[in-house]
């Protein structure tokens, strides 16, 4: 029978990443002290409890007496919007709250292990996928770990540029310091073979994190009940956001026409922004059959029939604006979240990445978060998408030598193990809960949608082109989702008939 686990249900992320957990150092070595050599404080939150002390999955069980002589490890690092300061810090403290966490991640690690860091930067995750092929094909092992976006990262490691972190010593990737449901992703075959791991050393797991926005004050004066209420109650769905949204345009311009300068109920974009509706209706295209394979589930398919019509109701509503340019919906692209803090708009999707680079132009105004909306009222769980490029780490296969292998696998262990107890509270703590957040029902809505994050393998991975077509055809009231369904089955089929044959002859 076929597993009914969704592949990339992130229910662990809320434990991995949001409780408390704590801070004993990794091995039983120093932590460095933020606030011992800075004045800027970075949070750890409250203090764990005993039962949180006593959980031996947010234990670091390195050897404390792991001494590699000052050996470099070089990273490849991609500098992509809300992911080039996960790694490299200013190498010194007074930065503010999240670059002083982690340097003080760096600097932890490196006296931990005895060991120096340093990075090849690369400007975007397609130069950084091309060098990893060149690389692994030539044999050159300069670059110890490639970090790089999920999208461009799973082909590499069905091409075998990674090594099998399930035979490196040092690294556990059954600690809850690791993300769980990333890991269940990404383990492949019978055998549970797996190339690539995220952490909150990946802070674009907060990042690239959807979400819809909303003006409290413009919903109150339209008589529309609070959306914290209304989520609170199970009632936010799709069907429900075009109803409140459908008929709201003011022709602000006066030109007679629908316009960018106007105003709306609803803003969103034409590219990224569409990506998350298959995973907040709560989707599963792929899944893990009980050989451990994948196999494309056609019921799940069957349900996009149903948010097709929804999505492209909504979008082809009045009251609906999008941004028509791919470019103007993008990763680091502002254009949604700055209409929106120009009060032309009820609400719009976005990421917490758009909120964090623009929070000075929301501070004026009374906003509030609600979830990407349910596909029915009846799904049991609001459920929130994280796009598919969040940092992964993994280990280049021309890495010889089983000494290496196991000294890079205790560097990510410890980078993980101190991302969890100080970049991630130091990035939740203070940027989402005290700069976003601005009452006390938000804060609960941040945890509620962090308690259900996911990600989706056919997204990470391009299966079937899948994720491009619907950007275009939900757009459209004739978006034609059923004539393709068939199409999609018989393509991602293929695909993973393909990978898990090269993944097998993988070690």
């Amino acid at each position: 029978m076929r597993s009914s686990l969704p592949l990339i249900k992130l229910t662990a992320l809320l434990v991995a990443v949001l409780t408390l957990l704590p801070l004993a150092a990794c091995g039983n070595s120093e932590e460095i002290d933020p606030a011992a050599t800075s004045s800027t404080n970075a949070p750890t939150g409250p203090a764990e409890t005993e039962s949180e002390t006593e959980d031996l999955r947010y234990v670091c069980e390195l050897d404390n007496t792991l001494d590699y002589e000052n050996e470099e490890i070089n990273f490849m690092v991609i500098q992509a919007p809300g992911r080039d300061d996960e790694l490299i810090s200013n190498n010194a403290l007074g930065a503010g709250i999240v670059p002083d966490a982690v340097y003080t991640r760096n600097l932890t690690v490196e006296n931990q292990l005895k060991v120096k860091f340093s990075y090849t930067d690369y400007a975007e995750d397609t130069a950084g996928q091309s060098a990893i092929a060149r690389l692994v094909q030539a044999g050159d092992d300069s670059i110890d770990i490639f970090t790089i976006g999920t999208n461009w990262s799973v082909s590499q490691a069905i091409k075998g540029s990674y090594i099998n972190l399930r035979n490196v010593d040092n690294i556990d990737l059954d600690k809850h310091y690791w993300t769980q449901d990333y890991n269940d992703m990404l383990t492949f075959t019978s055998e549970n073979k797996q190339y690539l791991v995220t952490c909150p050393a990946a802070i674009s797991l907060f990042r690239l994190t959807y979400l819809t926005i909303f003006n409290r004050d413009l919903l109150a004066d339209r008589k529309i009940t609070d959306l914290y209420e209304t989520v609170e109650n199970g009632d936010w769905t799709l069907d429900y956001q075009r109803s409140i949204v459908a008929d709201i345009w003011t022709d602000t311009d006066a030109d007679g026409k629908r316009s960018e300068d106007d105003f709306y109920g609803f803003i969103t974009g034409c590219c990224i922004s569409v990506d998350a509706y298959a995973v907040s209706s709560d989707i599963s295209l792929i899944v893990r059959d009980e050989t451990g394979y994948f196999t494309f589930d056609k019921e799940e398919a069957n349900k996009m029939i149903d948010m097709a019509d929804k999505v492209s109701a909504l979008f082809t509503s009045q009251g609906t604006y999008y941004f028509p340019k791919q470019d103007q919906d993008h990763i680091g692209e502002n254009y949604i979240i700055g209409k929106f803090a120009s009060k032309e708009g009820l609400m719009a999707t976005t990421q917490f990445l758009a909120m964090e680079t623009n929070i000075d132009g929301l501070a004026a105004l009374n906003y509030g978060i609600a979830p990407m909306p349910k596909l029915f009222k009846e799904q049991k769980d609001y459920k929130t998408y994280v796009q598919d490029q969040v940092t992964s780490f993994g280990i280049s296969a021309c890495i010889s030598g089983e000494d290496r292998q196991d000294m890079l696998g205790a560097v990510l262990e410890a980078i993980a193990y101190h991302s969890n107890s100080l970049v991630r509270p130091a990035y939740y703590d203070s940027t989402l809960s005290l700069r976003f957040m601005q009452d006390p029902q938000s804060k609960d809505i941040l945890n509620t949608m962090f308690e259900t994050i996911a990600f989706d393998y056919c997204y990470s991975n391009g299966v079937g082109g899948i994720r491009d077509e619907l950007r275009t055809k939900l757009l459209s009231t004739s978006h034609g989702v059923p004539n393709r369904i068939k199409g999609w089955e018989r393509a991602v089929n293929n695909q993973i008939k393909r990978d898990n044959a090269q993944l097998d002859k993988l070690p």
